[in-house]
């Protein structure tokens, strides 16, 4: 007997719902989403070396202008499928008053799984040494008892960025909630409101004085323990630190540090919901897809602090 899969409209979207609502999972928040239609394909890469020669020169007359080519190579991406499913059992179903209920809430369970994947997923590819081309931890970290300058060291990390990059600077910085904790009550921050201010250090807040686009705040726990076991809860971003240059509109002419490409093919934005009736087990199949592939593109737009604090 085949099962047929049966597609939700209302699951998905209130899947899409939960994850845009809890402020919790921010992997897919940090590269720009880029929609493609085919699962797997190519996207171009450029020489940054082109942006930062001087090569044009006065033109005499009747003679060629300079000029040269643009050249670029191609790297590959390939959205896979992250899913999970949950059956509700029947009688859940038939018991609760409320249509759907027991489904909604199997969706907002599913789609928590595959966040947390994609949280891990991300830490652990992007959020790491050897990844970056620059980077370097401060001499004093920031949590230090005294002498730490995190805003200075800022400024420094964004300058050599510059430099190696041929002028982009970093708009969106990556944080994990401990680093966070640190620098909104660290003196040299309170010390840039004082006379303006005294309200509490908001992301939005710290990203004005950092002189950013947007700071993202990394604060999703992990349970590493097996089921049965003693839990061993920690923080997935652990002590760390990434500021990056990303693109607000995905273009093949925009520099960025990374895309999210997301399939087109399949629900909204890669993510969909399907039913699917379980009559040996006596239960729905509520079953969460997302096919996408978060890639790194340009690692020069990139500077990583591995341990900004002790």
């Amino acid at each position: 007997m085949s099962l047929q899969a049966q597609y939700s409209e209302i699951l998905t979207n209130v899947g899409l719902q939960y994850g845009a609502g809890p402020d919790l999972f921010k992997a897919t928040k940090v590269f720009p989403i880029c929609p493609v239609s085919l699962m797997s394909s190519q996207y171009p890469t450029y020489d940054k070396a082109y942006w930062m020669k001087n090569e044009a020169g006065i033109r005499m007359p009747a003679t060629e202008s300079k000029g040269g080519t643009h050249a670029r190579s191609f790297e590959s991406y390939s959205c896979q499928d992250i899913s999970y499913h949950e059956d509700v059992a029947v009688e859940s179903i038939k018991n609760d008053p409320t249509p759907l209920n027991p489904q909604k809430a199997a969706t907002r369970r599913v789609t928590m799984k595959i966040s947390l994947f994609d949280e891990i997923d991300w830490v652990t590819r992007f959020f790491t040494t050897s990844v970056w081309t620059t980077g370097s931890n401060p001499s004093t970290k920031w949590d230090a008892a005294s002498g730490s300058t995190p805003l200075k060291d800022i400024d420094g990390y964004k300058r050599a960025m510059r430099i190696a990059t041929g002028g982009f600077a970093p708009n969106k910085i990556v944080i994990s909630e401990p680093v966070f904790d640190v620098l909104k009550r660290h003196a040299d921050v309170k010390d840039q409101l004082k006379y303006t201010s005294n309200a509490n250090v908001t992301q939005e807040i710290l990203a004005r004085i950092l002189e950013v686009d947007e700071i993202v705040v990394m604060a999703a726990i992990k349970d590493s323990a097996a089921y049965g076991a003693t839990a061993s809860h920690a923080y997935i971003a652990g002590n760390k630190f990434l500021m990056l240059h990303v693109t607000k509109n995905p273009s093949l002419e925009e520099p960025s540090a990374g895309y999210n490409f997301s399939w087109t093919g399949y629900g909204k934005q890669g993510y969909g919901v399907e039913e699917l009736d379980m009559p040996t087990i006596k239960a729905i199949r509520v079953e969460a897809h997302h096919y996408h592939d978060m890639k790194k593109v340009a690692a020069d737009l990139g500077y990583y602090i591995d341990a900004p604090l002790t």
